[in-house]
């Protein structure tokens, strides 16, 4: 056996918030449209407009000025379409009410 198979591959992370928020100030479930926002201290950086009836996507902003803080755009904005879906869906025209 190998001094390798005897080494243990086990650890820990430690998971810190990076003060990086997203939210949905609008959600209309009669037009299927949905606008998600990502923020630091206080500043919006991204605004994604997601309308579901018309298949369209329309991106204000960046988050690359984050660098690190942040996940990538692409990321957030698979995350605002499948929460978009999820929440007309569901008829969830404000999330902080239904958790």
């Amino acid at each position: 056996m190998s001094d390798r198979a005897n080494k243990s591959n086990s650890g820990y992370t430690i998971y810190k918030p990076t003060g990086v928020t997203h939210c949905y100030p609008h959600i209309d479930l009669l037009k299927r449209e949905v606008i998600g926002t990502v923020s630091y201290k206080g500043k919006i950086y991204m605004e994604v407009t997601l309308n579901l009836k018309e298949n369209t996507i329309k991106v204000i902003g960046s988050v690359r000025e984050l660098g690190d803080l942040s996940m990538d755009e692409k990321s957030y904005i698979d995350m605002f379409k499948y929460q978009a879906k999820y929440f007309v869906d569901n008829n969830i025209s404000d999330p902080k009410l239904d958790s």
